[in-house]
């Protein structure tokens, strides 16, 4: 299993410029392409996976795609110059519903470094993006739910609806108490079928207040506002 990084939008990583960030791609269509920039003074080897995603008890499980390639599967990408990469469907039979999948683009060593034998650790730098296969007319449906601990409150949401969801800038109001917040970024997906959970530390004593309270929780999901209340049950 891999853990699954979520991205931005767009993508710099050192020397790289990667774009889109995401892809979609509408049943029946085949194929689409982004293209990586190389910005650096040095060439950079890459190798190019695609695994199907799944979430698993609010966590990421990724396999190895059996229905999907990424073309081509390894590339050297010269100093001042971009490089096309496709994404392609094996199987061109419609699809209903989503189908989600993560491309990994991981940049390996030099191969002078390698044959020089040189010790220590290299870092690698990875990217991985989302990419979906869609189908008809598609739409999350979230439920959620809050409870406390003696760490804080904890959130879960569930996706009942046929599409995913991104959740960003998650925010708990309790009813005339301060604002709690995840950060203004992206907090994470939630997958057709699946659930997520997102906790918010606070000590045991504030977080005993919160129990019995309604709780405002609000997000985006591609900037489209997100609110729900819910009653914090105590655990």
């Amino acid at each position: 299993m891999l853990a699954a990084c979520l991205a931005a939008p767009s993508v710099q990583a050192a020397s790289l410029t990667i774009s889109p960030i995401g892809i979609d791609l509408p049943s029946p269509q085949r194929a689409a392409s982004m293209t990586i920039a190389n910005r650096g003074a040095e060439p950079v080897n890459l190798q190019l996976r695609v695994f199907r995603w799944t979430q698993v008890d609010g966590q990421d499980v990724l396999e190895p795609a059996q229905d999907m390639l990424v073309s081509p599967p390894a590339a050297a990408v010269a100093p001042g110059s971009s490089y096309t990469v496709r994404v392609a469907r094996l199987d061109g039979s419609p699809v209903t519903g989503e189908r989600s999948y993560r491309l990994f683009v991981d940049e390996l060593p030099p191969a002078r470094r390698e044959a020089a034998g040189t010790t220590g650790v290299s870092i690698l730098l990875r990217t991985s993006m989302p990419v979906f296969v869609t189908g008809g007319k598609l739409a999350p449906r979230l439920a959620w739910r809050a409870w406390t601990g003696d760490d804080g409150l904890h959130v879960e949401v569930a996706n009942d609806g046929t599409r995913h969801v991104k959740i960003a800038g998650l925010t708990a109001r309790p009813e005339q108490d301060d604002p709690l917040t995840l950060g203004a970024g992206l907090n994470g997906y939630v997958l057709a079928g699946a659930s997520r959970r997102f906790h918010f530390k606070l000590d045991a004593a504030k977080a005993r207040l919160l129990a019995g309270r309604a709780v405002t929780l609000s997000a985006s999901d591609d900037n489209e506002p997100i609110e729900a209340i819910v009653h914090v049950d105590a655990r």
